[in-house]
């Protein structure tokens, strides 16, 4: 849960990130191309990043106590646009949503500049927990790891952006035993695999009928 960032914090990083070039600003520099040994200076543990990392970087230290709270990755391809010329593109951007002096959220971008993946971490012990994925910019899937056993035993199904199905695994046995569907953004049905053999056996329905299992 994101509960610990302020609304106002929330404000300003959607702001920042709602474009991935942003220029340099008052209160908040932006600092272009600073060198990768730059970020790693920081001591600040790194669990997610494990791909992406650019030696182009721009920081930006929102609140100028000389800590960064953003760095942006690019890299410089070719300009469909305009042949025979390079331009810089954005593949991956690491946000300090706490500014606490530790990243939090680890973002990805394909080369059309729209973000494909997001690792959280949720909890703020230095350790990704959840996982989310994007199709054409759009939020597709999510992963969550409850108990930082490394396996997911949340998931969340999105069409359109709007969560769609919702499977949990409450035993941690590598198998959801719990799913949950939704219609319009409101909770349909729930289905529970009570005896954990990986089917389930009864459906509630959000108005508090019940059912034999059944293909939902």
């Amino acid at each position: 849960m994101l509960h610990r960032v302020t609304l106002p914090t929330l404000a300003l990083f959607t702001l920042l990130t709602a474009c991935g070039g942003s220029k340099t600003r008052s209160g908040g520099v932006e600092n272009a191309a600073a060198p990768a040994a730059n970020v790693e200076a920081r001591g600040t543990p790194q669990p997610g990043g494990q791909t992406g990392a650019t030696a182009n970087v721009r920081t930006s230290d929102l609140d100028n106590n000389g800590v960064p709270e953003v760095f942006k990755y690019y890299n410089t391809v070719d300009d469909p646009e305009k042949p025979g010329t390079k331009k810089s593109v954005l593949v991956r951007q690491d946000l300090d949503v706490t500014w606490d002096g530790k990243i939090d959220l680890w973002r990805y971008f394909g080369d059309d500049g729209q973000v494909t993946k997001e690792e959280w971490d949720t909890d703020y012990d230095g350790k990704v927990d959840e996982v989310r994925t994007f199709e054409a910019g759009v939020l597709a899937k999510s992963e969550r790891d409850r108990n930082n056993d490394g396996k997911p035993d949340v998931t969340r199904y999105y069409k359109g952006g709007v969560l769609e199905r919702k499977e949990v695994d409450g035993n941690n046995d590598g198998q959801p035993d719990r799913w949950e569907y939704y219609s319009g953004r409101v909770l349909d049905r729930v289905g529970v695999d009570k005896d954990h053999d990986g089917t389930v056996d009864t459906w509630a329905k959000a108005d508090g009928s019940t059912e034999a299992a059944a293909t939902p």
